[in-house]
């Protein structure tokens, strides 16, 4: 057969699978933001998706396995979501202001995987460079420009990383008596956020006037495309 026509015959089945690991990491993400991993079986996992336990085992070898494709997921969707918002910015030092802004609005444009972010970050899975391609090279081209001043690399991202999570879970706990007003206030960096990334871009060592003139920029989370 040739491979053209073999290719075209078994594209469907291969667009089946896809779709249902996909359904199969998305119900993992629901439960592990919710309860966390050590918390959630593999029961728990099929009934959510809607399939037969032995459906799972065609794709994942057990919770672990699923747990890292969860976490690639959002590791991805973060990566591209920052990218997204951070297009045409040339400023490394406003690059990470606007990326830690970013997953705060995304306590308002996608709790679950927000949740799961802070599950990430919680476990200390992010405080190393895997997952952090994008964020390290950012760092580096501040230090090498002179524009963020700190010890080392590793004390910055892990500064990033720290207030990243720390204003995701706030954010997450009192979301629930949040109204309208206060999260247009996050998606637009105010507020909250905005004192957040102040005193983020301050330990990467900008003065009050660099990081106010930073922070006095348009910053719009609304429209993009978080996480998808």
């Amino acid at each position: 057969m040739p491979h053209q026509a073999a290719a075209r015959i078994e594209e469907p089945g291969s667009r089946r699978r896809e779709r249902m690991r996909a359904i199969l990491v998305e119900a993992a993400l629901r439960l592990f933001a919710r309860q966390g991993v050590d918390a959630t079986t593999i029961d728990e996992i099929v009934n959510v998706a809607g399939v037969a336990k032995g459906t799972f085992y065609n794709y994942f070898t057990d919770r672990a396995d699923i747990a890292r494709a969860v976490a690639g997921t959002v590791r991805h969707s973060m990566n591209a979501a920052v990218e997204e918002i951070n297009r045409d910015i040339a400023d490394p030092a406003e690059r990470i202001a606007r990326g830690v802004r970013l997953f705060m609005a995304g306590v308002v444009l996608d709790p679950v995987k927000a949740a799961m972010l802070a599950r990430l970050y919680e476990s200390g899975a992010s405080l190393d460079a895997h997952g952090n391609a994008h964020l390290l090279g950012d760092i580096r081209d501040g230090i090498a420009k002179g524009r963020i001043r700190v010890p080392d690399e590793l004390s910055a991202l892990h500064l990033v990383v720290s207030i990243g999570t720390v204003t995701i879970r706030y954010l997450l706990d009192t979301h629930e008596a949040r109204n309208a007003a206060a999260n247009a206030e996050i998606l637009r960096g105010e507020g909250y956020a905005r004192q957040m990334a102040a005193v983020l871009l301050g330990g990467l060592g900008l003065s009050h006037d660099e990081a106010d003139e930073i922070l006095a920029r348009p910053f719009d989370a609304s429209g993009v495309s978080l996480f998808t």
